[in-house]
């Protein structure tokens, strides 16, 4: 036991961390200053598990109270210092908090990594109380992508580990609440609303008897499915049950189940015909989703006022409620973008913080040779880390990464035919793998549609070359430098109408000028969702055709030559094109 600084009373690290645990959800400031208070005092007792878990309960409350970037940032320092210390357990809760950030980037590649990562570390201890939790947060990931097949299959998996968990602790039935509701949401977004209802049920007979706070919720929840049976009145018993209930609480704590419960008035109303009340409880809904920050509710009321309003015939409304959608839809991309950067930035930056730690280190007790040994480490280590990172947006685009290695290597081929110097050659052979990085911050439903894009989608898709670059910036590194100015310049075109710059000729670095050809031939010959592949001629020759406008003469003639020594059998058609 120890005397907690001021506090009049002695306390254990662990009576702190589980009184915070306790609290977190009603009262987060009292929260965070005992897990704060219990990192001080693991720290001062050289107590790492101690100080792990301290660390991933101050992500954990940082991330339930809106601040994400913090969230990551300590989860990411709990998660080193948990795998140090050999506190397995809180090691994957820390990966699971990463993964959550992740979600609410609407990074869902990587928050389905991280959560993964985290079942499967959590799996090597002999705990078993967190794993239902675990698969809900993986399955909900299913479900954000639309994938309602692995999404059920997941909460199956959860609800059957639940089923089996120990009753005593506290969070069972919370846990379990959540994924009944969770699977809920699923069938009743696949129109399998008996189902849903089945399933809502039980969770509210589990909520009256042991979680009573989340008994709006499961009210409003079966009230959206007995209005798409059309069973109107007993969906309108459920929300007078849930309005009596939530008279009776704070506004501010159910602030989720009156958005909810004002959602499926409106539902109701429109059910029985009833127009414009339905577009009076739509506009409360909004109301309670602006008095809350919550732009995605907004964006969901925002939708439904423009339906209303358009079937009343009053257009005027419907068009400025569309305005107003449109503009909190372009808010949650850059937001959403922000967090990506920011998140992937910290990683990198918390990584290279510790290479140049230890090369400070290896200066103040080594030779200077080790030194730059580390130094080309760190720059090693830096070429990696942001080569995963560019394989992991192309996975998101193309289910392969090989597509990064050949523009690499084609670019490569093509610097050498013009005689660019060996060094800046080997450079651009590993900087051009990077050229589509920014893609990590474009949301999946663009990255991923399997048609063509709208212009506002195109003008959103533009940005991750200067995403890209800003993910590059700052390095020291020539080589890092130059992956910058590839994932910058790419989609320049030769005649000045490319993006983002509308640089022209000369004015676009080399670089940039070569890897877009390279670019351009390997996209035309991969299969992607929105197109078959073509064949090697049918690329060259379009390369061809675009010589002196998309690309630059001098280099397109390089890129033939190459393609000759590549493709011998096209010998007579690649002379005929040179004609």
């Amino acid at each position: 036991m120890q005397l907690v600084e001021n506090s009049g009373v002695t306390r254990s690290i662990r009576d702190l961390l589980d009184d915070a645990r306790a609290c977190q959800v009603t009262d987060e400031a009292a929260a965070r200053s005992m897990a704060q208070q219990a990192r001080v005092l693991a720290r001062s007792l050289n107590d790492e598990a101690g100080e792990a878990e301290a660390l991933f309960r101050l992500a954990s409350i940082a991330y339930t109270g809106g601040q994400p970037g913090d969230a990551f940032a300590l989860a990411l320092d709990a998660r080193d210092l948990a795998r140090k210390a050999g506190v397995t357990v809180i090691e994957a809760f820390a990966l699971n908090v990463i993964g959550l950030v992740h979600e609410s980037a609407g990074n869902f590649t990587e928050a389905l990594e991280y959560g993964l990562k985290a079942l499967e570390v959590y799996r090597t201890t002999k705990d078993r109380a967190a794993e239902g939790a675990l698969l809900n947060a993986i399955a909900s990931i299913h479900h954000e992508l639309g994938d309602t097949d692995r999404a059920l299959v997941t909460y199956e998996a959860a609800l059957t580990v639940s089923r089996d968990a120990d009753r005593d602790d506290a969070n069972w039935y919370v846990n379990h609440v959540l994924i009944l509701n969770n699977m809920a949401e699923v069938r009743a977004r696949r129109n399998e609303h008996l189902l849903a209802v089945s399933l809502a049920s039980e969770a509210l007979d589990l909520s009256r008897d042991h979680v009573p706070e989340y008994v709006p919720l499961m009210l409003t929840l079966l009230a959206s499915s007995y209005c798409e049976l059309q069973m109107i009145d007993q969906s309108d018993e459920y929300l007078t049950e849930a309005e009596e209930l939530l008279e009776e609480t704070s506004a501010e704590i159910d602030r989720d189940a009156l958005f909810g419960l004002a959602m499926v008035r409106g539902k109701v109303a429109m059910a029985r015909g009833d127009i414009g009340a339905a577009a009076d409880h739509y506009r409360r809904a909004l109301e309670i989703a602006k008095s809350g920050a919550d732009i995605v509710r907004e964006l969901k009321a925002l939708t439904q006022l423009a339906a209303t309003c358009k079937q009343l015939g009053d257009f005027e409304a419907a068009l400025g409620y569309q305005e107003e959608r449109f503009r909190v839809h372009e808010t949650i991309f850059s937001d959403g973008a922000d967090l990506r950067i920011k998140t992937l930035q910290v990683a990198h930056d918390t990584e290279a913080a510790r290479q140049q730690a230890e090369i400070l280190r290896l200066r103040t007790g080594e030779l200077e040779a080790l030194v730059r040994g580390r130094t080309y480490d760190l720059e090693e280590y830096q070429l990696e880390a942001f080569q995963r990172l560019a394989v992991l947006a192309e996975f998101r685009d193309t289910d392969t990464g090989e597509h990064t290695i050949r523009v690499g290597d084609l670019s490569a081929s093509i610097a050498t035919e013009l005689g660019s110097d060996r060094e800046w050659v080997s450079q651009l052979r590993l900087a051009g793998r990077l050229h589509d990085i920014g893609k990590v911050a474009v949301p999946d439903s663009i990255l991923m549609k399997p048609g063509p894009l709208t212009p506002a989608e195109f003008d959103v898709m533009k940005t991750h070359t200067t995403i890209g670059a800003e993910i590059l910036a700052g390095s020291s590194s020539p080589l890092i430098q130059l992956a910058a100015e590839v994932a910058l310049n790419h989609h320049e075109r030769w005649d000045g109408s490319g993006y983002p710059n509308g640089l022209a000729a000369e004015g676009i670095p080399l670089s940039g000028r070569i890897v877009t050809v390279a670019d351009v031939y390997d996209a035309l010959t991969s299969h992607r969702t929105y197109k078959h592949a073509w064949t090697p001629l049918e690329a060259i020759t379009y390369i061809v055709g675009a010589r002196g406008a998309q690309f630059e003469p001098q280099i397109v003639d390089a890129f033939v030559r190459v393609m000759r020594v590549d493709h011998p059998e096209l010998a007579a058609e690649l002379d005929a094109l040179a004609v």
